[in-house]
């Protein structure tokens, strides 16, 4: 069984580059960020044979979450390079990572340029994506479906293909055709 190697490093410019990418995104809070984050990860490990990060992603019930999450955001808050906006949203209230405004170039080039071929494809294809869109796809995924709650998803579940339906296509064309 893969053991990925936690990047703390990289899993922070992830993070900003990701809430930088998405600060025009009217449906970027925690719930999406995790899965980009999640896609970002699973998608390189089967694309590169390695993840770009290493986080460990748990099953939760919105959808697989990285454990260090908590810990690296508050971290970069602390540190003065992100802010948490609280926003309304509906009847919630949405948690926004805002990166402090730093050179996007630095950010990008902790990643090679097979990994940024990764995070913009993600980012780009779940642009349009509700939280609740990003969710109920992660919900497909068969390390997700296959995980007890809090149980750690193994990247080997990368290259399973993810079980998909009629509802679930429509679901993605939707929050396509949002473009």
């Amino acid at each position: 069984m893969f053991k990925p190697t936690f990047d703390s490093q990289k899993f922070r410019n992830l993070m900003l580059y990701l809430a930088h990418l998405s600060r025009d995104d009217p449906y970027f809070g925690a719930v999406k960020l995790n899965k980009l984050l999640y896609y970002c990860d699973f998608i390189a490990f089967s694309r590169l044979g390695r993840p770009i990060t290493g986080a460990h992603y748990q099953k939760l019930s919105e959808g697989p979450a990285p454990r260090q999450l908590l810990h690296e955001r508050d971290a970069l808050i602390e540190s003065g390079r992100a802010k948490l906006e609280l926003r309304p949203y509906f009847a919630h209230v949405q948690q926004r990572l805002v990166p402090i405004p730093c050179d996007q170039s630095a950010l990008a080039e902790t990643f090679s340029r097979e990994e940024m071929g990764v995070i913009e494809e993600v980012q780009h294809a779940m642009r349009f994506m509700t939280a609740r869109d990003a969710s109920e796809l992660s919900h497909c995924e068969v390390g997700w479906i296959l995980a007890r709650p809090g149980e750690t998803i193994p990247y080997e579940m990368a290259s399973v293909v993810p079980v998909r339906d009629a509802e679930v296509d429509a679901l993605v064309e939707v929050a396509l055709s949002r473009a």
